[in-house]
């Protein structure tokens, strides 16, 4: 089963030379124009789940894994990440599957340091999210993963939203900025919640809007 444990091996960049790949998708990076984000940071984020099981799936699907061996690649990938000891290497693109401190992502990857909080995680705070990357890419949720309750619906993309899950508040004046400078895909699904005074939206639409905020507040005129 070597061959199996490979597709769940990630290559580690971090502490290389400045130019190297992003560590979620793999893409020749220059460090420096890149971001360190710590393996919380990466194991939070649904989307990341969901695009490291879309990577993973046209090979899962070669192989024709049988029920259990599939579960068993579920379970390799989410100890196999959850334990990653180094920062990770991240590119502009892919930032924005993530909810950190950018400025402070980007320093420490000139500088080559470790953010704080880096090192491994426990797996059993992150298999929620692992779980629903999952069952977006595989249609079901993991066998082997209890089933979360969905509490809501993400009011931009429509997402279910889990017991569990992180959450964020837009208020009205925000998303009608977000909106007026295209931070947005698309108008929100529904009006603003009265009782929140705004929209709650997932952490995947969070953490892109937040990235994208940033990049704009950021961009030399």
């Amino acid at each position: 089963m070597g061959w199996f444990k490979g597709l769940v091996q990630r290559r580690r960049s971090v502490g290389a030379a400045p130019t190297g790949v992003c560590d979620s998708c793999n893409a020749v990076l220059d460090r420096t124009a890149g971001y360190f984000v710590s393996t919380r940071d990466v194991v939070l984020s649904r989307a990341y789940w969901k695009a490291a099981f879309e990577q993973s799936k046209p090979m899962v699907d070669a192989f024709g894994l049988a029920d259990g061996q599939l579960l068993q690649f579920f379970q390799d990938s989410l100890h196999s990440t959850a334990g990653q000891q180094s920062p990770w290497s991240i590119c502009e693109d892919c930032s924005e599957m993530f909810v950190f401190d950018r400025d402070s992502g980007r320093s420490h990857a000139v500088r080559n340091t470790r953010p704080p909080g880096s090192g491994k995680v426990d797996p059993s705070g992150c298999v929620l999210f692992a779980a629903a990357g999952w069952e977006q890419v595989f249609g079901r949720w993991p066998a082997n993963v209890t089933p979360e309750a969905v509490m809501d619906s993400c009011d931009l993309c429509r997402a279910s939203m889990y017991s569990g899950e992180f959450t964020f508040t837009v208020p009205e004046d925000r998303m009608g900025e977000f909106r007026g400078n295209g931070f947005v895909d698309g108008d929100p699904v529904c009006p603003p919640r009265p009782d929140k005074g705004g929209w709650v939206i997932c952490h995947t639409c969070a953490a892109r809007l937040f990235a994208r905020f940033h990049r704009a507040s950021h961009t030399p005129e």
